[in-house]
């Protein structure tokens, strides 16, 4: 399949293109600068391949939570990317995605995203499979609802915020690029349940700042 990701839930941007002979990613720390990066981004990788965009099968992007703007601009030029090229969509959830690859931490995996007013939005995994549901939470008042009895691999681009925390470990690899496990994600969940309607939205666990200002 001719599989291209879009994720952008966060600060770190990354734009991956897979096809039978390659697959090509491209890493941006853009601090949420999505409106600039990601189409010279995704123009970028397809420059470097011998896909065009009538070619894909499939366009994968973050479902979310993470940051409103980001999955938004992401969500919207993977829907038009889809529609434009005659393809499916699937989104991946963006915890579930942060937690790919760790699976064979010894505890638990705790993929988290810093939401701002001293919450967090996270999950938590063990041996690959999901213990707890995506949450917006304080971070100390999450740590404190896991078992002190397993190690706890805290992963993401915002892991740091939970250096300080007893039994953490900070993932080495926090910013590491994720669109080649976005990819995999991808064409498992398609394969297993098919593409998603062009009409999927993002996943929020909290009103946006417009919503909360507009509600009497």
């Amino acid at each position: 399949m001719n599989i291209l990701a879009i994720e952008t839930s966060g600060h770190v941007l990354t734009v991956a293109l897979s096809s039978k002979e390659h697959c090509i990613e491209l890493i941006i720390s853009d601090g949420f600068n999505r409106s600039q990066s990601l189409m010279p981004a995704i123009a970028s990788v397809f420059e470097q391949s011998d896909v065009e965009a009538r070619d894909l099968d499939l366009v994968a992007c973050s479902a979310g939570p993470g940051s409103f703007t980001g999955l938004r601009i992401g969500m919207a030029t993977a829907k038009g990317i889809a529609r434009g090229a005659g393809c499916h969509l699937k989104a991946v959830p963006t915890l579930d995605l942060l937690a790919t690859g760790r699976e064979s931490w010894p505890g638990i995996v705790v993929p988290l995203i810093d939401a701002r007013k001293k919450r967090v939005y996270t999950a938590a995994f063990q041996n690959g499979k999901r213990i707890k549901d995506d949450q917006d939470i304080a971070l100390n008042k999450f740590l404190d609802s896991l078992t002190k009895k397993k190690a706890i691999l805290v992963t993401g681009p915002d892991a740091e915020i939970a250096k300080d925390h007893e039994r953490i470990t900070v993932d080495r690899l926090k910013n590491y690029g994720r669109g080649i496990a976005m990819i995999n994600a991808a064409r498992c969940a398609y394969e297993k349940d098919g593409p998603d309607p062009l009409d999927i939205g993002p996943i929020y666990l909290r009103p946006s700042e417009a919503e909360i200002a507009a509600s009497p």
